[in-house]
């Protein structure tokens, strides 16, 4: 694995490597991350992200929808500088963690937008290249993702097994939001086993608004919530994170067994007890927070948890199969 890590990111490989610290840190800490994924970061996510960027012309435009953690976004920003990659994602607390990372590792290729893929198509400038990962069916995924490239522009979805199944399923619907042809790419091969399995739809044409879009947003499969959570503002990423459930507004909870990445971990995490994190599985809750200011220790830039949320706020979505904005136990 080192040697393909090698081969994908060049001399950027210590950049890489401390990106995939921040997973194995902050990113388990916040629920980003499964604690069981640390052994494996680099093989099934870094590389495997990191080899489709072979797919990319010099000096692209990017828009990665649903980014969670930064798969595949902020691997394609580190592997090719020269990309221009915008990150959207409509949770506040994956939004706060992608902005410090970028800021950490001085990404100055990287802007970070909160939102729902249908909520900023005027916020974003077409995209060459429209990226997902492990999103939703591939025609729910197109409808997100095409409106988001220009014409003869694509859609680059990084699939599993399943990818040949879900073309010949989608194909009609695809060509009915102004796909072309999906097409499969396998990338990687002879230096990870199996190879990654992209599939690509270029944009043909304009479909209006409203007509053949797929429902729903860009956001991870399980995730509820968007803009309602106490204390994270709109627009660009950075403003708030995840706020308490009360009390001062200090320490992030580390939350449940719970996670964005990871098979086998239950849900998502959740807040206990009084300094409290994110309510019901998958879900991004914001409690009635204390008085806001900075969490952590000194504010920093991987302190406790981004901004707690301002006193009265609204409890933000529910989880999965949870009571709204109610903190669930992990």
């Amino acid at each position: 694995m080192a040697a393909a890590a090698e081969a994908v990111f060049g001399e950027r490989l210590e950049l890489a490597g401390r990106f995939t610290q921040l997973l194995a840190t902050e990113g388990v800490v916040r629920g980003l991350i499964g604690p069981r994924e640390t052994p494996r970061l680099w093989e099934r996510h870094l590389v495997n992200c990191g080899v489709m960027s072979q797919l990319f012309p010099f000096g692209s435009s990017v828009t990665d929808v649903g980014s969670g953690a930064g798969l595949p976004g902020i691997v394609l920003a580190v592997a090719r500088p020269d990309l221009g990659i915008t990150l959207v994602e409509p949770l506040a607390r994956r939004t706060a963690f992608l902005a410090e990372a970028v800021d950490e590792l001085g990404l100055d290729n990287v802007t970070v937008v909160r939102g729902r893929a249908e909520e900023v198509l005027d916020e974003v400038a077409a995209a060459d290249v429209v990226t997902a990962r492990a999103v939703a069916a591939l025609d729910r995924l197109a409808g997100w993702c095409l409106p988001l490239a220009r014409v003869g522009g694509r859609l680059l979805a990084l699939k599993g097994a399943s990818a040949e199944e879900e073309i010949s399923e989608h194909r009609a619907a695809i060509e009915r939001i102004g796909g072309g042809e999906p097409e499969l790419r396998l990338c990687g091969i002879g230096l990870i086993d199996p190879p990654a399995t992209v599939v690509e739809i270029v944009k043909v044409r304009e479909v209006k608004a409203g007509r053949g879009r797929g429902g729903g947003s860009g956001r991870r499969s399980g995730d509820r919530g968007g803009r309602r959570d106490a204390g994270g503002g709109s627009g660009r990423a950075g403003v708030g994170g995840g706020s308490g459930r009360g009390g001062a507004p200090g320490g992030l909870g580390r939350g449940g067994a719970g996670s964005d990445v990871g098979r086998g971990d239950a849900g998502g995490g959740s807040g206990r007890g009084g300094s409290a994190g994110w309510s019901g599985p998958g879900g991004d809750g914001a409690g009635q927070g204390g008085a806001g200011g900075r969490s952590g220790q000194g504010g920093g830039r991987f302190g406790q948890g981004g901004r707690a949320g301002g006193a009265g706020g609204r409890p933000a979505g529910d989880g999965r199969g949870g009571g709204r904005g109610n903190p669930r136990r992990g």
